[in-house]
């Protein structure tokens, strides 16, 4: 018996021996063939090493609506590259559309390497698995594309939904994105922007709601030709950080940007400050033509905003902390006389600047107010003051005075400072912080409307395109994971 169960034991041993052996042939066999294309897509290196789409990658950037870019790295050791089944040039860059971008829709890859008479395969995620999850409805009448950002997610992208909602290009950047929107130059070109957060983390003025960036330029194929940021002026280095609320871009050489500086003050007055040299938050606005600052413009060197400003205003005391006493959030160039009208959040007011000599034009809202808004006319804590096509500025007031959210859509006599027409449309939730608001129609009450954010809450709406008229929402978009949004526009 004994010697049964030995022979027994030695039998098993015998053929686990033979199949270890014979395992390790094979992975070894299998290691051995390994093959690995390494390849760029739209600018972006891409290795693959995994076969078959369960092994699918992520690439960084990609559309449906341009050709999108493709480069062989290791050219030299491959036979063949097929895109979808139609062949490249491995030698050269090469392009390929796609049909569409959505989370089931695979690229595939196949690569037949030198020495070797048959196709690999290997798959690209054409919507990346780390997009965050979100919702969308859309049936708009209303022509154009959708572009948002995401905010303060694992992974972070710029991006733009079609009219049915269907994502039509993407962007994985590497921090927060803000104010993200197509452009058309005055000299005709198609151009696409968004501000960055900068990662250095000592760039920031601690405990004001900012965040230091640079604004980033793709072409009409959404490739990055430009990373801008402030030019060498008065106390101003080149090179200084912007700040994450606005941009205007004229064209290639010609913009307007903004920048918050940390400054002493030293013309606080007096019945204010009772004599401390406050340090405050200095909005800087800066117009820059061929590398060249032609005009800029300090909320310091206006006296009157500091007894004008609501909050972040505590002049007498001491303290390190900067007070963002102005708070500036948008900034448009209006087309009658081509000076600026600004909203800046910390005064409750939207003033109109001269774009030449800096001097303060008009002031709407606040306590500087010159148009005698009445109690229900008057908003606070607003956003993204704009002008439409036939000269109403529209408003997002974020209503924490009320604590209810709403649209205003007014229109000014500016000689004589009075109001004209004025409607509001409420959104019937209260947002706090950021948000937008984008006419659709002139001639119906139809906005594109971005909620901004509410104060530590999740939310389950980010972007919405409403007819206030009947109360139907033709767009509706949110992220699963209950994050807010900054900004968004609708663009043709």
């Amino acid at each position: 018996m004994k010697i049964k169960n030995l022979l027994k034991i030695v039998f098993l041993c015998s053929i686990l021996f033979v199949s270890g052996v014979f395992a390790k042939q094979v992975f070894a066999s299998q290691s051995k063939s390994k093959k690995t294309l390494t390849i760029t897509v739209n600018g972006y290196d891409v290795t693959l090493s995994k076969e078959g789409i369960f092994n699918s990658q992520n690439v960084k950037q990609l559309n449906s609506t341009n050709q999108n870019s493709i480069t062989i790295k290791n050219s030299k050791s491959v036979n063949s590259v097929k895109i979808d089944d139609k062949e490249i040039n491995v030698n050269d860059k090469s392009t390929f559309k796609l049909k569409e971008i959505s989370s089931s829709s695979k690229i595939k890859i196949s690569v037949m390497y030198s020495g070797e008479n048959s196709y690999r395969n290997y798959y690209i995620n054409s919507l990346s698995k780390d997009f965050p999850k979100y919702t969308v409805t859309a049936n708009s009448p209303y022509d154009g594309d959708y572009y948002l950002t995401t905010h303060n997610e694992e992974y972070n992208f710029v991006f733009k939904l079609n009219n049915k909602g269907n994502i039509v290009f993407y962007k994985e950047v590497e921090s927060n994105p803000f104010d993200f929107k197509k452009i058309t130059t005055d000299d005709g070109k198609v151009r696409y922007g968004y501000l960055l957060q900068d990662k250095d983390s000592t760039k920031r003025i601690s405990s004001v709601g900012y965040s230091p960036t640079y604004l980033v330029i793709l072409d009409e194929n959404y490739n990055e030709i430009n990373k801008i940021t402030m030019e060498k002026n008065k106390n101003i280095e080149s090179g200084t950080e912007l700040e994450n609320h606005d941009f205007i871009y004229i064209n290639d050489n010609h913009y307007i940007v903004s920048s918050y500086q940390k400054s002493k003050a030293t013309n606080i007055p007096s019945n204010l400050n009772k004599g401390n040299s406050s340090y405050v938050v200095n909005s800087v606005l800066q117009e820059i033509k061929d590398g060249k600052v032609v005009w800029q413009w300090e909320s310091i060197d206006h006296e009157k905003l500091y007894k004008e400003s609501v909050e972040q205003n505590n002049f007498s005391e001491k303290s390190d902390t900067s007070l963002d006493y102005v708070h500036f959030n948008s900034m448009t160039i209006d087309p009658k006389d081509g000076n600026l009208i600004c909203s800046f959040r910390n005064l409750d007011e939207v003033i109109k600047l001269d774009r030449k000599t800096g001097e303060i034009i008009w002031t709407l809202g606040g306590l500087g107010d010159e148009f005698n808004l009445t109690d229900n006319q008057k908003f606070s804590r607003q956003h993204n003051a704009r002008i439409t096509d036939d000269g109403y500025i529209t408003l997002y007031d974020n209503g924490v005075k009320n604590k209810s959210t709403r649209v205003i859509k007014i229109k000014l006599d500016e000689e004589n400072k009075k109001v004209t027409e004025y409607r509001s449309y409420d959104i019937n939730d209260y947002y706090k912080y950021m948000g937008s608001v984008q006419e659709i129609d002139s001639e119906k009450d139809v906005f594109l409307v971005g909620t901004g954010g509410k104060a530590g809450e999740k939310q389950d709406l980010v972007a919405m395109e409403k007819d206030f008229s009947n109360d139907k929402v033709y767009f509706r978009f949110s992220f699963k994971s209950g994050e807010s949004m900054y900004r968004c526009y609708k663009i043709q």
